[in-house]
């Protein structure tokens, strides 16, 4: 059967998802692409419903996949050259955080490229936890594009209050990166860390100056002040990983 209406209930709740004040309220997402919806299954995520492009359905023989025309597809998809198949994931269940491993704190980032990236860069460095505070939905068609599978591989916590964030990273080193701190490269970290990472154009939140332990910033050369929050992020996460 393939379905050719967007009135069918499945193919409506997708192009909801889309919005972001729906994956808020029935708290669920949408994943497009061969790579994110094969790499959601096998890492057991929780896949509610696989759609396939009518035209591509040899080439995704997904099981129990809901077969739609091309014209209804294009409808439900973030992408306008779309690969055929998408599909619609609930999020997973809230999990009190308990201190396991590194850990990364967005304090109000809003780029989805540089929000994905860091997501993709914790992963490979082991870090076990995320906390997005105040920033650009995580769920965000874009940001999972960029993530590229990274929210299968570690916990996310959504927050609006960096203060009980930090309340529950007490046993954690809190490092900032910010302008004027000191070299990284010369910092000396024990225990676990938290990297907190702040806004593309302003910088760390008031609370988050005002309450980390360390701040620290990588040595640049010539002109150049500052790095892309992505890039920085990155180089310190691997810093961390690396002298483990």
């Amino acid at each position: 059967m393939v379905i050719t209406s967007m009135d069918n209930a499945k193919v409506a709740l997708a192009h909801k998802l889309l919005d972001k004040k729906y994956r808020l309220a029935y708290n669920k997402y949408l994943i497009e692409g061969e790579r994110l919806v094969r790499d959601a299954i096998s890492h057991g995520a929780q896949v509610e419903t696989v759609f396939v492009k009518e035209s591509c359905l040899s080439k995704y023989p997904f099981e129990n996949a809901v077969v739609v025309a091309d014209r209804v597809f294009s409808k439900i998809c973030d992408t306008v050259n779309n690969q055929g198949v998408l599909a619609i994931v609930n999020k997973a269940s809230d999990i009190d955080f308990t201190a396991q491993g590194n850990v990364l704190v967005l304090d109000g980032l809003q780029d989805p490229g540089n929000v994905g990236t860091l997501f993709r860069t914790a992963v490979a460095c082991g870090f076990t936890d995320i906390f997005a505070v105040n920033c650009v939905d995580v769920y965000s068609p874009k940001v999972l594009r960029s993530a590229m599978s990274a929210h299968f591989s570690i916990n996310i916590h959504q927050d609006n209050d960096m203060q009980s964030v930090f309340q529950k990273l007490s046993s954690y080193v809190l490092l900032a990166a910010d302008m004027g701190g000191e070299n990284l490269f010369e910092t000396k970290l024990q225990g676990k860390v938290a990297v907190v990472l702040g806004n593309e154009g302003n910088g760390l939140s008031d609370y988050s100056r005002q309450n980390v332990n360390k701040v620290v910033a990588l040595p640049m050369e010539n002109s150049i002040e500052s790095l892309n929050v992505a890039i920085a992020g990155s180089v310190i996460m691997y810093h961390i990983y690396t002298n483990k």
